[in-house]
């Protein structure tokens, strides 16, 4: 039985507690109680599944934004994944060696003597089985990558570096835009249905990206090589680019006209609201950059496989997924990349909290 005084206790503490909530400014109580804002990310990847058809929309937004300011760099997507995972070691590499956390910010990103790594922790055995890709591709793109300068090999040191001379502030600062929006879309989401005591702000995460830039990077770069490499399991990196393509023109303008359906109910029936929805062949590769004989012959492939359907108009866009001829797989790698989802978010979340 609870003595006088314990009980006051609880009361003054629930008391003070319940005046933050309500007089602190915007996820002051991340500060106050990180034990609070910690969130499982089991239970995000399950409002993300629930609600898949509202919150994905900027999810393919920003994975189709990514993929496009790749191709811009690398010209060359396989090649940009192979970038992905030599550059997150060396990312990972100088936060291990640093204890100087200033060199993890945006200011500090373009100094040239930041990024060495030994050669021999980046086997193309490795980065094969990392990517699901086989390994003469992975030695061959890793050579380009090299002869591109954007990677420099010291053969003496026996060291990678990371040119960051071949890399445009311009492309960086809107990924960092692009992220931060994604970031703010999602909390705001979840504030709304009172998951969160306060939304952030796109503006508030941006200045968090910038100042602890390498740390959100990483946990960006190992998110996208697991959701690619799982990806790639089902279609070629340019084919998943379409695909992301057309869910995030279908999405966009189902979540105008209907309420939040989970993975299955959009599954079944996007198809049905695709009279309107569709790209056509130029417009995917104009937004893609990979040539229209490519795509063309891309859409071909996935037409067949049941994950494209071509309109009277030759406008593409989603299939019914559910009787698609990788139906069972395909389900599979999306609730793996929601769960991978869930896990990134809660990532970023633990980062702008400390």
């Amino acid at each position: 039985m609870l003595t006088l005084e314990v009980k006051i206790y609880q009361l003054l503490r629930s008391y003070v507690f319940n005046i933050l909530l309500l007089k602190f400014p915007k996820w002051t109580i991340i500060i106050i109680s990180k034990k609070a804002m910690k969130f499982e990310p089991e239970k995000l990847s399950n409002v993300i599944e629930q609600n898949y058809s509202h919150l994905m929309p900027d999810f393919f937004e920003m994975q189709t934004e990514y993929l496009a300011s790749l191709n811009i760099i690398y010209h060359d997507l396989d090649a940009s994944l192979v970038a992905m995972v030599l550059t997150s070691k060396l990312y990972k590499h100088l936060v291990n060696e640093s204890a100087e956390k200033e060199k993890f910010s945006l200011k500090h990103f373009y100094q040239k003597t930041n990024y060495k790594l030994p050669i021999n922790s980046c086997r193309i055995n490795d980065i094969s089985t990392i990517l699901n890709l086989p390994r003469e591709t992975v030695r061959r793109k890793k050579e380009k990558i090299i002869k591109d300068k954007l990677i420099v090999l010291d053969k003496k040191k026996k060291n990678y570096d990371f040119n960051v001379d071949m890399v445009d502030k311009k492309i960086i600062d809107a990924q960092i835009d692009n992220l931060s929006k994604f970031l703010s879309k999602f909390s705001i989401f979840f504030s709304k249905n009172k998951l969160f005591v306060r939304e952030i702000s796109k503006e508030r995460i941006k200045q968090d990206v910038e100042k602890k830039f390498l740390l959100y990077l990483i946990k960006f770069l190992d998110f996208q090589i697991a959701y690619f490499s799982k990806m790639k399991t089902i279609a070629d990196i340019e084919s998943v680019f379409i695909i992301l393509l057309c869910a995030l023109n279908s999405t966009s303008q189902l979540r105008k006209k209907e309420n939040p359906m989970p993975i299955k109910d959009l599954f079944e029936r996007l198809h049905s609201y695709n009279d309107t929805f569709g790209l056509n062949a130029t417009s995917i590769s104009e937004i893609t950059k990979v040539p229209r004989t490519t795509v063309l012959r891309k859409i071909s492939i996935l037409e067949k496989k049941g994950m494209l359907r071509k309109d009277k108009h030759k406008r593409y866009y989603a299939d019914n997924l559910m009787v698609s001829l990788d139906t069972e797989k395909f389900t599979s790698i999306v609730k793996h990349n929601i769960n991978l989802l869930g896990l990134f978010f809660s990532e970023c979340l633990e980062t702008y909290q400390t």
